[in-house]
């Protein structure tokens, strides 16, 4: 997953969590392609990877249910995070990106 961290006006950081996927999208999605570099960047393996921008979950960090015990953490370069949320934020001004609602 590809988490976007942003503060959140009323206080709380705000998670916008984006998936990734390894099945490519079709023509109707919105979603960037991951650069092999940034796969070994992510400690991700070097496939074909695609982070989904027109479906995302949105979260509050400090009440969040549940977090993966154990789970791998990587990061991708600046320039492709910023990349990824260059497509995003158009996506989501464009009515393109539609949140999932967290089930609690």
């Amino acid at each position: 997953m590809f988490v976007a961290v942003l503060p959140g006006k009323a206080g709380g950081t705000n998670l916008f969590i984006l998936a990734i996927t390894s099945t490519q999208p079709g023509r109707d999605r919105v979603a960037v392609g991951v650069p092999e570099i940034e796969c070994r960047r992510a400690g991700l393996d070097p496939i074909p990877l695609w982070v989904i921008v027109d479906k995302y979950n949105h979260d509050i960090l400090e009440s969040s249910a549940y977090f993966e015990p154990g789970a791998r953490i990587g990061a991708f370069s600046p320039s492709f995070h910023k990349k990824v949320m260059s497509a995003f934020i158009a996506a989501v001004r464009a009515g393109q990106s539609k949140v999932i609602p967290r089930a609690d």
